[in-house]
């Protein structure tokens, strides 16, 4: 972004792009840990089996959070572009 405001170039859009893809990936991702702890959590005083279960099920969880986080990123910075110019152009 810096390039691109020395540039000249529409440096407000790349930030806007850039801190929603941010927070939806960040808000994904917390909720992604949230529902993984919630669903792993009575495994955590099961019997080793458990553990075991708990092992494989923790990293599927940090896995499938990835997974989210990384296609919501992806998604909101290629829709929001046109979110903000939809804004911009309310306001002009």
């Amino acid at each position: 972004m810096h390039n691109s405001y020395k540039a000249g170039g529409n440096w407000e859009r790349e930030m806007f792009i850039e801190s929603l893809g941010f927070a939806a990936s960040a808000g994904t991702g917390i909720l992604a840990a949230k529902a993984g702890a919630a669903a792993l959590g009575f495994l955590a005083v099961a019997t080793p089996v458990g553990w075991i279960g708990l092992i494989i099920g923790g990293l599927a969880v940090a896995a499938g959070g990835v997974a989210a986080t990384t296609v919501i990123n992806n998604l909101s910075k290629n829709n929001s572009g046109d979110l903000y110019d939809g804004i911009m152009k309310a306001l002009n």
